[in-house]
């Protein structure tokens, strides 16, 4: 089974892990300052969701194999997308929560993007397109891209979270 949009899958996978890259550099930068909560709870979140992401475009092209199908594949890949999605906005809820980490305009910016990201999945299981996983992954490469840019803007001195 050859998967003709491996060059994409494999861009958004080495996009995913050298945002991954970057956030750890960053708190590793920034471990002698010290950081704030909510720079934590996102470098955290950044590479979470780059990992995962990475996973998610590489297990294309096995899963096809596996299977016989790209459009199978991409369904695995999907549901698989929705699970970490359900798994991670739990645990990210819970670290808002624990950190007492206010609803500021990042949360609602993240919450947006989640939003996208769970119609792009659905979208994923229903119609098995690869194209629509490609829009999905790319939705998934936004939320730590988003969340990095905050970090970054937070380097600048902006105390808001915003």
């Amino acid at each position: 089974m050859v998967v003709t949009e491996l060059p994409f899958l494999l861009s958004i996978a080495a996009l995913s892990l050298s945002l991954a890259g970057l956030a750890g550099l960053v708190a590793g930068l920034r471990h002698g300052d010290g950081l704030r909560p909510i720079d934590r709870f996102r470098l955290r979140e950044i590479v979470e969701f780059a990992f995962a992401n990475a996973l998610l475009a590489l297990s294309v092209v096995p899963l096809a194999t596996l299977t016989g199908s790209v459009e199978t594949a991409v369904r695995i890949v999907g549901i698989a997308a929705a699970a970490y999605l359900l798994v991670v906005v739990v645990i990210l809820y819970r670290r808002l929560r624990t950190a007492d980490i206010a609803m500021t305009t990042w949360v609602r910016i993240a919450a947006f993007l989640d939003l996208l990201i769970v119609i792009a999945t659905l979208a994923v299981i229903v119609t098995g397109s690869l194209a629509v996983l490609q829009v999905m992954l790319i939705l998934f490469l936004a939320r730590p891209m988003v969340a990095f840019l905050f970090v970054l803007a937070s380097l600048d001195g902006d105390e808001s979270g915003a």
